[in-house]
């Protein structure tokens, strides 16, 4: 049971995520080859500050990042 339910949840979050793209492009006027480079800058980004977290203690704490 817990298989069926943990793949149902996949799926809710792969649609939320669709419609969560699908709102950006829209709302900034982009095409979806432009929203989905910036999620995945994002998405490097988001993996990059977490890299350095896992580092130590007190570490990713203040990370300058450049856009």
């Amino acid at each position: 049971m817990s298989s069926v339910n943990a793949a149902m949840q996949n799926q809710i979050a792969s649609v939320q995520q669709a419609l969560s793209i699908s709102s950006m492009r829209q709302a900034m006027g982009q095409t979806a080859g432009q929203v989905s480079k910036l999620v995945e800058g994002m998405e490097e980004t988001s993996q990059a500050v977490q890299q350095v977290r896992s580092a130590g203690p007190g570490r990713g704490q203040n990370v300058n990042l450049m856009a």
